[in-house]
């Protein structure tokens, strides 16, 4: 009996030996990013051994350390186009988590040399309504928990070590680079219809792209309940007055110094217009 114990004791020891192995190369990665962000440094690259699952996790541990405690300011889709998926050599969407220090009004003024990677991107807002604390079979259930849309400005910041060798994994383990943005008011859904939106970016008076609401996985509710289901499956649950960003329309811009204001129209009439000032 005392030999079968033994045996069941060191094999246990050996599990935990190999789970803890197993995990190590999850907490190293954890501990890079978040020194990365709270030291201000460039992200690092990503081990190429993690797969997209551990990469979520990794995501979620940083992510959590940083808030410590606090509750997340809303969640935001990326790589929500074909483009921006060949781009970091991806067939599917990510998501990640909006810290609340990262909100902006609109007009403020963000600097380079504190965003070395700022990109600017013109966005669809969603506001939560009513708790989601498990996955949603489809669209039309996501509305029922929506009971705002808005315009938004994101301004993640693509500085890493190695940006020309970015990809998926890189870009979910690191929270899909958030940083920054800026929501403006929100009206119901009933009143404003996200797919039926064109919007435009102009910055320094010169027109740098437009995009509509459906340049978003073809479909803003479809790329919303992505982006629900992908973070409810990542442990987290979603609140009343939470925001979705639901992913770029048009093309996501490399930050310049000067001026930018997003124009959002529904036919001819402009509905919101936001703006965002670069310096050095």
């Amino acid at each position: 009996m005392k030999t079968r114990a033994a045996r069941s004791v060191a094999s246990m020891s050996l599990i935990c030996i190999v789970l803890s192995a197993c995990s190590s190369p999850e907490r190293r990665v954890v501990d890079e990013i978040v020194t990365s962000w709270r030291e201000q440094r460039a992200l690092p690259n990503i081990d190429e051994t993690l797969t997209i699952d551990s990469a979520y996790r990794v995501q979620t541990r940083s992510v959590r350390e940083q808030l410590n405690g606090a509750r997340p300011a809303g969640f935001k889709a990326g790589l929500t186009s074909a483009p921006a998926q060949a781009r970091f050599k991806t067939n599917d969407a990510v998501a990640g988590v909006l810290f609340a220090q990262g909100s902006l009004p609109s007009a403020s003024t963000v600097r380079l040399h504190e965003l070395r990677g700022l990109h600017i991107e013109v966005e669809i807002a969603m506001r939560i309504g009513t708790r989601i604390e498990q996955p949603l079979s489809d669209v039309a259930s996501l509305r029922a928990h929506i009971d705002g849309i808005g315009a938004a400005i994101e301004l993640p910041n693509l500085d890493y070590t190695q940006p020309q060798a970015l990809d998926g994994i890189d870009i979910v383990a690191t929270n899909v680079a958030a940083a920054k943005y800026i929501v403006g008011e929100f009206a119901s859904p009933q009143q404003r219809d996200p797919n039926a939106t064109d919007v435009r970016l102009v910055c320094n008076d010169q027109e740098m792209f437009t995009g509509k609401g459906t340049d978003s996985l073809g479909d803003q509710w479809r790329a919303a309940l992505f982006l629900v289901n992908k973070m409810v499956e990542q442990g987290w649950r979603l609140e009343p007055g939470q925001i979705l960003l639901t992913g770029s329309l048009g093309r996501m811009l490399p930050g310049t110094t000067g001026h930018c204001v997003a124009s959002y129209h529904s036919g001819s009439a402009q509905w919101a217009s936001l703006e965002i000032n670069v310096t050095e």
